[in-house]
């Protein structure tokens, strides 16, 4: 255990293990209710052609989308393709420090190679998490459209501390399945966790939920 902590706090790794723990503690407090976990927005670019025009357009997209567009990280939830690319951009630096990184002097050249090492690392962790997420693309987009299209009118249960106009989940059950969703609340309703709601608009911009107080 001793040799785990040695190795997770030394350069490169130490950068990867603290992303890790943030990811690690985000998870545990979105399952606390205290902020939105989110199981509903993903990358996915929204393009329309004109074809009156007869114009060929090229959709050029930078930086970190860029990235995840071309790996084919799409189809899920961008908090969970960020969690697992980090867990596996972990585990892949924290071999290579144990076997390869120990070995090299302390100085200039340990900090220039485990630099490299940790933008390679980057790079091979997208490709794995493309594969470690194509079982999971059709089970988010089948719980996206029952969402969507069947569970305005049903009663839920406030899953969140509090619901707002910014923020807010509760929990519905359909067909024996729990599913957990994104609402939002008129700002003179006063809800907290516990409280029953009924789901009764959907906002496709914001793919939220519109909630009120459950009529007594």
């Amino acid at each position: 255990m001793e040799q785990l902590f040695a190795v997770a706090s030394q350069f490169p790794t130490a950068i990867y293990t603290v992303l890790l723990a943030i990811v690690v503690i985000y998870w545990l407090v979105g399952m606390l209710g205290l902020v939105d976990l989110d199981f509903s927005g993903d990358i996915d670019v929204d393009f329309d052609a004109d074809m009156e025009a007869d114009v060929d357009a090229d959709i050029n997209v930078g930086g970190l989308t860029g990235l995840f567009l071309t790996f084919g990280l799409t189809g899920v939830p961008f908090t969970l393709i960020i969690s697992i690319v980090i867990l596996v951009c972990w585990l892949i630096s924290f071999y290579l420090q144990f076997y390869l990184l120990t070995w090299l002097p302390d100085g200039w050249l340990y900090y220039l190679v485990g630099s490299i090492v940790e933008a390679i690392v980057f790079l091979i962790s997208l490709p794995i998490t493309a594969i470690l997420i194509r079982p999971l693309k059709g089970f988010f987009k089948s719980v996206e459209a029952v969402t969507n299209r069947h569970l305005v009118g049903k009663d839920a249960t406030v899953a969140t501390s509090t619901v707002s106009d910014t923020f807010g989940q509760v929990k519905v059950f359909n067909d024996g399945a729990e599913i957990l969703l994104d609402v939002r609340c008129e700002p003179q309703h006063q809800l907290t966790m516990g409280d029953k709601v009924l789901l009764i608009e959907y906002s496709q911009e914001s793919n939220t939920y519109i909630v009120s107080p459950y009529p007594n």
